[in-house]
């Protein structure tokens, strides 16, 4: 009886969770934050579309030039700032819980293939928004045109939707999961919250990403909280 009671509030929590996911989600979705679209939810679970990228702790320092490490940054900290605009801190913004797609497109739901891209290294994973033709974990499937679900790939690349200004690689596309924990700008904790969002991504791109923070520019809580929406 003592297991089954501490089951039944697992469960319970777990409901309480996917429900404050897909309310945040859909919420935050529906006014064009970069978010997987929610599709709904019941009990724990919670269905959303699927997004093309892979988290940003997955992709080593040397598959990224500067110009994309900063953008990357750039698109985390402008979240963070958003956030806090529309009276919100994250409470867990790292490199866990942004995904990362570096073809920079929109994903194609067109399956109509024509014979100019009917081989698999004019393919993207969809998993990754990788060429096929990159070496990495996933490289045993994609040899075999498959991606890291043992899904067949059928996408042609997808036309970026910018450019990176130096190096004329696609820009890349960040996208923001997890959000249970967020919590509104008037909690008490509220500042120190999001400063830990922020000292967790620049931990994270100094010691991972090797980069260098000196012209980096961190949006300030005070500042940004008080600013209109």
């Amino acid at each position: 009886e003592k297991n089954s009671s501490k089951a039944h509030s697992w469960l319970f929590l777990s409901k309480l969770s996917a429900q404050k996911e897909y309310a945040y989600m859909k919420a935050l979705y529906d006014v064009g934050y970069p978010t997987p679209e929610p599709l709904g939810h019941n009990r724990h679970i919670v269905v959303m579309g699927l997004i093309r990228g892979m988290p940003l702790y997955q992709i080593p320092s040397h598959r990224l030039s500067d110009e994309q490490k900063a953008s990357i940054f750039e698109q985390a900290t402008d979240l963070a700032s958003r956030l806090l605009q529309h009276g919100l801190v994250h409470c867990d913004l790292n490199e866990f819980n942004l995904l990362v797609d570096l073809s920079g497109g929109i994903q194609s739901h067109n399956s109509n293939k024509t014979d100019d891209h009917d081989t698999v290294a004019d393919h993207y994973v969809r998993h990754t928004g990788l060429n096929v033709e990159t070496k990495g974990s996933l490289s045993a499937h994609l040899v075999r045109g498959f991606d890291g679900t043992g899904e067949a790939i059928s996408e042609a690349p997808a036309e970026p939707l910018a450019k990176l200004e130096v190096t004329q690689a696609p820009k890349p596309i960040v996208t923001l999961i997890d959000f249970p924990q967020m919590v509104s700008v008037h909690h008490p904790n509220a500042e120190e919250l999001y400063q830990r969002d922020l000292q967790c991504l620049q931990k994270f791109f100094i010691k991972k990403l090797k980069c260098n923070d000196e012209d980096w520019d961190m949006p300030a809580f005070s500042i940004v909280s008080t600013s209109e929406t």
